[in-house]
């Protein structure tokens, strides 16, 4: 197949003109990035659009039977949402259920750690859009839109670049908007199969892009102590 997106930056250059295309207005928004992958792509959006970003920090939640098969995520707050149809197959106990819960949670509270201080935006009242490189199952998305909304946010909005077609109605259960570049109706669909580099972001990529959008006056500055 063709590729779609060079690498993240051309895709965040390409997600920005859609959403100049489809809002009017960005008084009062935050752009919140799902790290790593969403960070680079919402940084070419906060760039081309004048938008302060910042980060949600979400976790897919697992099975210990099979660790790269995500059952459903988990965002900060314990708010989670579930793949019923994966969720059913491995079937956990309660118990197993609440462990693997406790777990993922654990990995949030440090990825805040690490990345923010224990620090997370006031976005209580705010238009919010929330980016990612992709999505997929997109359960990562939509406990990200839960959390914000759980947060106060006005209005939530999700934008990514690349999309199952199959997602959007989905998206739209939890998401106000939802702004994608591409969709696609390939039954076997990967994110990072629309992108000729889709290297896997580390942790020192996320702090360049961070400060860079200081030094730019791009990092949303309105924060408080993470209740976690």
């Amino acid at each position: 197949m063709n590729f779609i997106f060079a690498d993240r930056t051309e895709a965040g250059k390409r997600l920005k003109e859609k959403i100049g295309e489809k809002l009017e207005g960005f008084k009062n928004t935050v752009i919140l990035a799902i790290p790593r992958g969403g960070v680079p792509v919402a940084f070419q959006v906060a760039k081309g659009l004048k938008i302060p970003f910042h980060l949600v920090i979400t976790k897919k939640l697992t099975t210990p039977q099979a660790s790269e098969v995500a059952i459903g995520a988990i965002a900060p707050d314990g708010s989670y949402e579930l793949n019923e149809r994966i969720y059913s197959y491995f079937n956990p106990s309660k118990e197993e259920f609440e462990n693997i819960k406790a777990k993922a949670l654990e990995k949030v509270k440090r990825r805040i750690k690490k990345y923010t201080n224990y620090m997370e935006p006031v976005i209580k009242g705010k238009k919010v859009i929330i980016i990612d490189d992709g999505i997929a199952t997109g359960y990562t998305a939509l406990v990200a839109g839960e959390y914000a909304k759980n947060r106060g946010a006005k209005e939530c909005i999700l934008a990514v670049p690349v999309c199952p077609a199959d997602s959007v109605s989905r998206m739209l259960y939890v998401f106000d908007d939802f702004i994608y570049v591409h969709s696609s109706r390939n039954p076997n669909f990967a994110v990072g199969a629309y992108y000729q580099d889709f290297h896997q972001n580390k942790d020192n990529e996320l702090k360049e892009y961070l400060k860079r959008a200081k030094a730019s006056n791009l990092l949303y500055n309105n924060l408080e102590k993470a209740e976690i």
